[in-house]
């Protein structure tokens, strides 16, 4: 009686296991380009998951646990697609995705100069001066000007400190580009801008004020520059050093994720950075407290409120004495600032 008893239970054991096991399933799709022509050889993410597009831009990745993936698309002179994918039990996943031609991207030529400060010129590809052309200066003593007749500008004011640059103009690419300057030195820049159809946003104008002052006065350990980003060269931020030892190594738990500080979604988890690879990012601002940021403008970004007391912190703070500490329930965050 007793040996009947064993068996049945582990036979009952055995089958309460195999129909709770989630039946596997398949992610299956295109990728095409803006005129609907399949993009063979497109490198395409799912989770952990690689595989290569074929010759017609088709894929096929098999035996995922139904749930939700984070998708990447990737394929040279095209800009990267990055989204979410819901895998059902029910039934295989089918996809499509088009990805646009990727505006042509001139290094910035940087050279040091005796006058101090930030200037140089604004060209087009074939070296001709941009009039007018709007350059954008993110950081201590930054702000806005736009170049002369020769395509100059010049920002004599910015001494020491990290500045993120953007340049526009009607009818070109974006440039966008971070610049260091030890104080007391100077950099002339020589920007090229390749014809591109895009049209500036008003909300990456704001986004990049917003990141001026917190490089005025935020920590630098908190960010990670592509000069330091080139050690890494494709590794995916979800594993870089520094980023885990500030947020965290949970995967599952929740943090703040904003692209280019536009975009914020509060649900993001740390395994959504694995989308994103180190030679990729021009910059990533990280910390483990949104409210531990004395601008505001990351609270802000989320509607997150913080309430700050007057008493300073032994951290010392780029600019001035030290951290004020604040009260208020922030959360972990990362703000991924791509290359353009």
């Amino acid at each position: 009686m007793r040996f009947g008893l064993l068996v049945g239970g582990l036979l009952g054991g055995l089958c309460a296991r195999a129909s709770a096991q989630q039946p596997l399933q398949s992610v299956s799709g295109f990728v095409r380009d803006s005129s609907g022509a399949g993009l063979g050889g497109a490198d395409v993410i799912i989770g952990q998951r690689r595989t290569t597009t074929g010759p017609q831009g088709s894929f096929r990745i098999d035996s995922l646990r139904p749930g939700q993936y984070s998708i990447t698309i990737r394929l040279v002179g095209f800009s990267p697609v990055r989204s979410r994918v819901a895998v059902v039990a029910t039934e295989p996943t089918e996809l499509e995705y088009f990805l646009t031609q990727e505006p042509l991207r001139l290094p910035t030529m940087v050279v040091a100069a005796r006058r101090t400060g930030l200037f140089g010129a604004v060209g087009d590809t074939g070296f001709r001066a941009i009039v007018g052309a709007r350059v954008q200066v993110g950081g201590p003593n930054g702000g806005e000007v736009r170049t002369d007749s020769t395509g100059r500008f010049a920002f004599p004011l910015a001494h020491g400190g990290q500045y993120m640059v953007r340049v526009t103009f009607p009818g070109y690419g974006e440039r966008r580009f971070l610049v260091e300057l030890k104080r007391g030195e100077g950099r002339e820049l020589g920007v090229l801008l390749a014809p591109y159809p895009g049209v500036a946003s008003r909300a990456d104008d704001i986004a990049v004020e917003e990141l001026g002052k917190r490089l005025a006065t935020g920590l630098r350990q908190e960010r990670l520059t592509s000069v330091q980003l080139e050690r890494y060269e494709s590794l995916p931020l979800c594993d870089l050093p520094r980023i885990k030892a500030e947020i965290g190594t949970n995967r599952n738990a929740s943090i703040l994720l904003s692209v280019n500080g536009v975009t914020a979604d509060t649900s993001a988890d740390l395994a959504r950075l694995c989308a994103w690879r180190a030679d990729e990012v021009e910059l990533v601002e990280f910390g483990p407290d949104t409210c531990r940021d004395v601008t505001l403008t990351i609270p802000d970004l989320v509607g997150i409120y913080c309430a700050f007391r007057s008493r300073r912190s032994s951290r010392s703070m780029m600019g001035s004495g030290g951290r004020v500490r604040t009260q208020g329930v922030g959360m972990r965050y990362v703000i991924i600032w791509e290359k353009r």
